[in-house]
């Protein structure tokens, strides 16, 4: 038997916020253009309890997430590994981490946080008192073409793969779950209004189409966006890409035959834990940061200075941290038809569509910045070409040791 719960709760700052994703956007934000929403869904599947939630923010922080799935666990007598708390990556939301960036940020984002914290735990009230609804769940599963893809390379291939898990009492969604991989970046850095951006807007557009409330899960994006197909980086973009990104999913949801049963069950629920170690080579960043600094003095595009900006600023945190020493804990659920690895961070499509190969149900989902966010997971190939290799965590070649044993762990 399954059993649902669903529930969405504001969590859009009361004052203006700096906020997170662009190292360029130094101000606060202006006003709001969407409201950022935490979505929470409990599900009851023979008689065990979990609790999935996702974020309209950019990145959850381990303390935090930490904190509230003790606090639910003990509450409700979860057990932890069950509670799953991710963000949907917007880069157009207010910023919550601990990293010291003077008196009026670190202000401004610890009393965010404290009501975020407030917030999160009275939806897990809500949403676990409220009562369950019995239900029967279904999947559809599409492909999405020429809205977004790797952002690096167009003629690559990335994880373009929709999925669409509904949860029916009758004819009615009583809640559902969304995931795609794709940074929803289409906002630039000129933006100053808190948004959702792509992917918390698509999620309004079927909450309002099936009447419900969907979870917004983001997968394996760490190269997927719409760098390649934009036609600009404002809200009228925004519009234009969810628009054209719904007509897809309504045709996708529309065709005969399309959604089909889903047999949940719990067949195993696990974690697994990677430990990376590793001192930087402190004289070659050096070298690299200047080399990447007379880039950007040349650079033209604004995105090309937006990516060297934030390069370079993620390349001088390594060069004043040393080294990294993290575990990084996935989970993994065997749900029946449902399989789900959990990842701290943004693995590259690539790696994301090589773990689905090894797994065994028919919904394969990688469920992206799950619990925090240990930044970029990088094909070792593509060290020294973008971005991503710059602001990295981990040294060449290790990203594919750590899918190696993600894939074995499965």
């Amino acid at each position: 038997m399954i059993e649902a719960s669903c529930v969405k709760r504001s969590i859009t700052p009361r004052f203006p916020m700096f906020m997170r994703g662009y190292a360029m956007r130094t101000g606060k934000s202006t006003g709001v253009l969407d409201e950022l929403y935490c979505r929470m869904l409990a599900l009851r599947i023979g008689g065990e309890v979990f609790l999935w939630a996702t974020l309209d923010i950019c990145m959850p922080e381990k303390a935090l997430s930490d904190y509230i799935k003790t606090v639910i666990a003990a509450k409700y007598t979860i057990p932890r590994e069950h509670i799953l708390i991710s963000s949907i990556h917007t880069h157009s939301g207010p910023d919550i981490s601990f990293t010291d960036e003077g008196e009026e940020r670190n202000r401004r984002k610890a009393e965010y946080r404290s009501w975020l914290e407030q917030q999160i735990l009275e939806a897990a009230d809500h949403c676990l008192e409220k009562g369950f609804v019995a239900v029967k769940a279904s999947r559809i599963t599409g492909q999405i073409e020429g809205i977004y893809g790797n952002r690096n390379y167009r003629d690559r291939p990335g994880d373009k793969e929709i999925q669409l898990i509904l949860f029916r009492s009758g004819n009615h969604v009583e809640a559902g779950i969304f995931q795609m991989a794709c940074h929803p970046t289409v906002l630039g850095i000129h933006n100053m209004e808190l948004s959702s951006d792509l992917m918390g807007n698509v999620g309004k557009a079927l909450d309002e189409r099936f009447d419900t409330t969907f979870l917004t899960v983001q997968g394996a994006c760490g190269d997927m966006g719409n760098r390649q197909y934009r036609q600009g980086n404002d809200q009228r973009e925004l519009w234009r890409v969810k628009n054209s990104l719904m007509e897809q999913i309504n045709r996708i949801t529309g065709e005969t035959g399309a959604e089909q049963p889903l047999d949940l069950k719990v067949v195993q629920v696990k974690t697994t834990d990677y430990k990376i170690r590793y001192s930087y080579d402190t004289e070659l960043l050096k070298q690299q940061m200047a080399e990447e600094q007379k880039k950007l003095d040349a650079a033209v595009t604004e995105d090309q200075r937006k990516l060297l900006w934030s390069g370079i600023r993620h390349m001088g945190e390594k060069l004043a941290a040393g080294g990294v020493d993290q575990t990084l804990t996935s989970g993994i659920f065997h749900l029946g038809d449902l399989d789900i690895l959990s990842v701290p961070g943004e693995l590259f499509s690539a790696f994301g569509l090589q773990i689905k190969e090894h797994m065994k149900a028919p919904v394969k989902m990688i469920w992206g910045y799950e619990h925090y966010s240990a930044g970029y997971i990088v094909e070792a190939g593509e060290y020294g070409k973008g971005y991503e290799s710059m602001s990295t965590l981990f040294p060449q070649g290790e990203a594919e040791r750590y899918v190696q044993h993600l894939i074995n762990s499965l």
